[in-house]
C-alpha cells in the first residue's frame, strides 16, 4: 500500500514520475511480479488519467518500462540484458508513441515550425513529419533510459537494505556478453547505413553501449584502487577535451571489453595468463 500511493502521488507530481518508477522497481526486484502489478495498476493510475487528459503518456510509459526492465533483471540477474532490453523497448516505443501521443507531436511540431519560420532568414524549415519522427525517437529513448536510471536506483536502494556496496560490485564488473554486444553493434550500424526510420535502432543501442563502456573504465580505476580524484579526471578529459569522441571511444572499449575481458585479464595472476 504504501509503494501504491508513493507511485501515485509521483505520478501526478510533474518531473518526479522517475521516483514512483524507482519504487515499483523496488518492489519487482524485492518481491517479484505477482506484488508488483498492484503497484502498476494503481499507482500507475494517476498517469494513465493524466495521459488521457493531456495526452502525454511519458510518465506511464517509464512506469511500464521499469515494471519491465525489473523483471528482466530479477530474472536473468544481468545488467546486459536490461540494457538491451531497454534499447528493444525504446525500438517498440518508437512504433506506438505517434498513436499514444498524436495530438501533442503534432503541437510540438506546429510550435518548432513556428519558431524556425520567425528566427533568421535562410533558415530550413524541416517538414511536419520530420518533425514528429525525430521527436518520437527521442522520447522513446530518453523514456527507456529513465527507466533504466529508476532501476539503478531501484537496485542501489535494495543493495543498501540486502546487500551494501553490491551495487558498486556489480557496476565494476558489468560486461557485456559477446553476443548482446553484436546484437547492438548491428543495431548501430543498420541504423546508421538505412537512416529515416531506421535510424531509432542506432539512437536506443548507443546508450546501452556506452553505459558499459563506463563500468569498464569504472571497474579498471577499482581494480588499480584509483579513487574518486581518478574518476574525476576521467569524466573532465572525457566531457571537456574528447568532447564529441566521448561516446565513440566508451562504444569501443565496450565492444572490445566483450571480446577479451578486459578486467578479467588484469586481475588475474601472470601465472595463469597463457
Amino acid at each position: 500500500m504504501n509503494a501504491i500511493l508513493v507511485v501515485a502521488l509521483c505520478s501526478i507530481i510533474p518531473m518526479m514520475f522517475w521516483l514512483g518508477a524507482a519504487v515499483l522497481g523496488l518492489v519487482v526486484l524485492r518481491k517479484g511480479v505477482k506484488d508488483g502489478i498492484p503497484v502498476i495498476a494503481w499507482g500507475g493510475l494517476p498517469a494513465l488519467v493524466l495521459w488521457v487528459i493531456q495526452g502525454d503518456a511519458t510518465a506511464f510509459m517509464v512506469l511500464i518500462d521499469t515494471f519491465i526492465l525489473a523483471y528482466v533483471l530479477r530474472e536473468k540477474v544481468s545488467w546486459a540484458w536490461v540494457m538491451l532490453g531497454a534499447s528493444l523497448l525504446a525500438v517498440l516505443s518508437s512504433l506506438i508513441q505517434p498513436l499514444l501521443m498524436a495530438d501533442l507531436l503534432d503541437m510540438v511540431a506546429d510550435l518548432i515550425q513556428q519558431i524556425l519560420s520567425s528566427s533568421e532568414e535562410g533558415v530550413t524549415i524541416p517538414s511536419k513529419e520530420d518533425i514528429i519522427q525525430q521527436a518520437v525517437i527521442a522520447m522513446s529513448v530518453v523514456q527507456a533510459y529513465i527507466a533504466v536510471a529508476a532501476l539503478f536506483l531501484a537496485r542501489r536502494w535494495q543493495a543498501r537494505l540486502y546487500n551494501p556496496g553490491g551495487l558498486k560490485k556489480e557496476f565494476n564488473e558489468f560486461r557485456l556478453p559477446l553476443s548482446v554486444a553484436l546484437i547492438l553493434g548491428a543495431m548501430v550500424l543498420v541504423g546508421e547505413s538505412l537512416g529515416g526510420g531506421f535510424e531509432v535502432l542506432s539512437r536506443a543501442a548507443v546508450p546501452a553501449l556506452v553505459i558499459p563502456g563506463l563500468a569498464l573504465v569504472h571497474g579498471i580505476l577499482a581494480l588499480k584502487k584509483i579513487g574518486m580524484v581518478g574518476l574525476v579526471v576521467f569524466y573532465l578529459i572525457g566531457i571537456l577535451v574528447l568532447s564529441v569522441y566521448f561516446a565513440n571511444i566508451l562504444i569501443f572499449l565496450a565492444v572490445v571489453d566483450s571480446f577479451v575481458n578486459i578486467r578479467g585479464r588484469m586481475s588475474s595472476k601472470p601465472t595463469d595468463v597463457n
